[in-house]
Parts: structure tokens; sequence; C-alpha cells
């Protein structure tokens, strides 16, 4: 099935590191940078895993790749980093193991054998973090015991020269880098495709991802613009939420204040409500 096939878009980390043309070298030259491996390109057996949907609703910014018998995921943050990726990681490692093992063969005696995962969150954002850090399934779970199910997301701090060299070892991951800054720095919510515009060819002058966004500006403004409205959409839920919340709070005070013989008057003009929305909302209450 082809990789385009897909309701959502590519970020530009997951064409420049997995869908593009150099996309298998790029890969390569992080994950070395990562994991202090030295790979040589032709001399590794190198398979890219998609599936299907991503770890993210509206746009794909996972990177996924078999290398000689392991399987590593590169999940890329640019902001706060997300503690719920050890379970996210674990739904997406699930569906790739789901594609790799016939369904005959999950019945037979036989052990069929997998590849080894390796999870790592590529973290280029501007908050301080640790050079890496770790995060373990089992800090959810309700009880720190000896649970046999774990998995580990290993978080590298990219951005920080001075924390963790990786952008120094690895020139494609530091010009994306610079790129992403050079985006961050001359976006602007009200005119998004022209500061995308700017913004790629600042970067084509000064020499950043020189060829591949000369090759591919138009597709990189449109992975920006899908990854940007996804921050909006997500804001916005996220304020929904909040405010989903503190009106099911009040309806529950409201509720509270009125089992315990607050007067209707009162209620309203302490949760600054109108009458009637009190009246509605403890019409059903029964006061002893």
């Amino acid at each position: 099935m082809s990789f385009w096939n897909r309701k959502y878009k590519d970020s530009v980390f997951t064409d420049l590191f997995g869908s593009d043309r150099d996309g298998k070298k790029n890969f390569l030259d992080l994950y070395n940078a990562l994991s202090g491996e030295d790979y040589k390109l032709g001399a590794v057996s190198l398979e890219r895993k998609v599936i299907e949907q991503s770890l993210y609703k509206t746009y794909n910014n996972d990177v996924s790749w078999e290398i000689n018998g392991k399987l590593i995921v590169l999940v890329e943050h640019q902001s706060t980093i997300n503690e719920n990726m050890p379970f996210r990681c674990l739904e997406y490692v699930t569906r790739i193991y789901e594609g790799i093992v016939p369904v005959k063969k999950r019945y037979s005696e036989k052990v069929y054998k997998i590849p080894n995962p390796d999870f790592y969150v590529v973290y280029v954002g501007k908050n301080k973090l640790p050079p890496e850090q770790e995060l373990r399934l089992s800090d959810a779970f309700y009880k720190k015991d000896s649970s046999k199910l774990e998995l580990v997301v290993k978080v590298k701090n990219c951005n920080d020269p001075k924390m963790l060299p990786l952008a120094k070892n690895c020139d494609i991951l530091k010009q994306y880098c610079q790129f992403i800054e050079i985006v961050e720095r001359m976006y602007n919510k009200h005119s998004q495709k022209k500061s995308f515009q700017r913004a790629v060819e600042t970067a084509i002058s000064q020499g950043i991802l020189a060829d591949y966004l000369d090759r591919k500006s138009r597709e990189v403004i449109n992975m920006l613009c899908a990854k940007y409205d996804y921050k909006m959409d997500i804001a916005v839920k996220q304020e929904e939420a909040f405010e989903d919340g503190v009106q099911h709070k009040a309806i529950e005070d409201a509720k509270s204040f009125y089992e315990n013989g607050v007067s209707i008057e009162l209620i309203a003009k302490s949760l600054k409500m109108t009458i009637e929305q009190v009246q509605e909302i403890v019409k059903d209450v029964t006061v002893e």
C-alpha cells in the first residue's frame, strides 16, 4: 500500500527522515547520532514501517524503520514532552507487529521472531530539559510493583549542543533544527502560508536544507500548514476541555449548595449564573 494512501499528512520531520528520497540516509545518520552506532548505508538491511494511523490523528510525526532486525520508532517533539508517550508507543508498536506477524503464525506452536523495539523521542523544543531521560510505561501503573510489562522511551534533547551534541554529530539534524527555528521566528498566525514561504526562502538562502527545500518547497509549506492547524486544534480542544470541566464543577457545586439549603438566589450570585440556570440544574434535586 502506498505511503500516501492515508488521511493525514506527513510532518517535515517524517518526510525528511522517512518518506523523502533521501529519507533512508537521513534516518541512518540520525539513528547513529542517537544510539552511538556507526551503521553504513548499503551495509545494513533497512525497511520502512508505516501503519495506517499515526500517533497523531491529523498529521504524521513519527518515523519507524527496521534496521538489521531491530525496530526503531522515532517521534519528534517541539513543545512539552508528553509523558503518556510510552503508552502511545505501546499502541503504535503493537500495530506494527500486527503487520509483521501473519495471523496464522500467531497460533502456531513455534515462536515467530519479531524485531527488538527501540523508542526515541527527538526533542527540538526550547524548554530546558536534561541531555537525555527515560519515560517508562510502568510509571503509569497504579502501583509500582514487579509487573512484567514495560516499555521505555528515550528522550533525547537535540537542540542544545552544550548538553548533548547530537546536532553537532548529525548535520541533517542540525539543519533541521535551524530550519524549525527559522519557521518559529517568522511564523505569523494571521498570514500563515506566507510566513512559511518566507521561512523556506530564508533557509534556502542560508544553505539550510537547501536541496530538500528547493525540491519540495510547496509540499513543505503544506506540511507546515497541517502541523500548525493541528497545534491550533489541540489548543482549542484543551480550552474546551477546561471549560467543560469548569462547567461540570459549577453544576455539581450548585446541586450540593441546594441540597444543603442554600437559596437559589445566593447560588446564582456565588456561581455567576442566572436564577433560571440554577433552577434548571436543581429541578430534579431532592432536598431532605
